[in-house]
């Protein structure tokens, strides 16, 4: 396979310290070295420092990433709703070409309603950027289904619902501005859900480069994970070819603009 040719972008991968273990940190240069030996184009990227230390240090160090490795790695700002400051970043996110929002209920300890994220989606509308998410498991204050009030209340405000929950997938049916990833979803549900919500509605990504070859060993280690492996179990499964490319990278170009 030569995923060169599939143009494939990632639309959902970080850099920064990890939580579980100290010095699990991924650089923009473990990203490039990604980039460079298994041929994906573009990888979308947010700082989980902004979690573990401070949001503030995690936006410094994805405004570093763009600004060295623009032509690869695009910035995601990750927000939380919970430091009174956070607002405080998006105007070097902005300056910077950031490309849109992450947020991470669980890891930043809030529970998903309109007190909480009402103002994240005001700045996601003001400045036309897609929010990516963490969607918690099936049933949790976290889920799929806690995001339809601000879905209804935001309505042109994309809102990338991650790791292809069951809950999920009927309401990227009955709502336009609900979109999936791929991430850490089986190849069997992504089959389920394309014909579903339609090609146009699931993007592909990966998560933090977790078990990937970086070049250096990290100290936890990993079940071995590679873009090949990944993007052969997809194309092994009933999912058609036309669809495949828009999942593998057409979708999160359109989405994101970034072209």
């Amino acid at each position: 396979m030569d995923i060169k040719q599939l143009n494939v972008i990632d639309c959902h991968t970080h850099i920064g310290r990890l939580p579980g273990v100290v010095g699990d940190n991924f650089t923009a240069e473990d990203l490039m070295y990604i980039v460079r030996h298994e041929g994906v184009e573009t990888m979308l990227a947010s700082s989980a420092t902004a979690t573990m230390v401070s949001q503030t240090l995690g936006t410094t160090e994805t405004i570093d990433m763009a600004m060295r490795f623009s032509a690869n790695l695009k910035g995601m700002l990750w927000l939380n709703p919970n430091d009174p400051d956070w607002a405080a970043d998006v105007p070097r996110a902005v300056a910077q070409g950031f490309v849109g929002i992450k947020i991470h209920p669980v890891l930043d300890h809030y529970n998903v309603d309109q007190a909480a994220l009402d103002d994240i989606f005001g700045c996601a509308q003001e400045h036309h950027w897609p929010i990516l998410t963490h969607t918690g498991n099936d049933g949790s204050a976290s889920s799929a289904l806690c995001y339809e009030g601000l879905v209804q209340a935001y309505p042109d405000v994309p809102l990338i619902m991650a790791h292809m929950r069951l809950e999920s997938i009927p309401l990227a049916r009955r709502y336009d501005n609900i979109y999936l990833d791929t991430t850490h979803g089986s190849p069997r549900i992504v089959e389920l859900a394309e014909p579903i919500v339609g090609p146009d509605k699931i993007l592909f990504g990966t998560d933090a480069p977790a078990g990937f070859d970086i070049g250096h060993p990290m100290p936890r280690k990993r079940p071995r994970r590679s873009y090949a492996e990944i993007i052969g179990d997809l194309l092994a499964r009933d999912i058609p070819d036309a669809a495949m490319e828009k999942i593998l990278g057409a979708n999160t170009r359109v989405l994101f603009g970034l072209d």
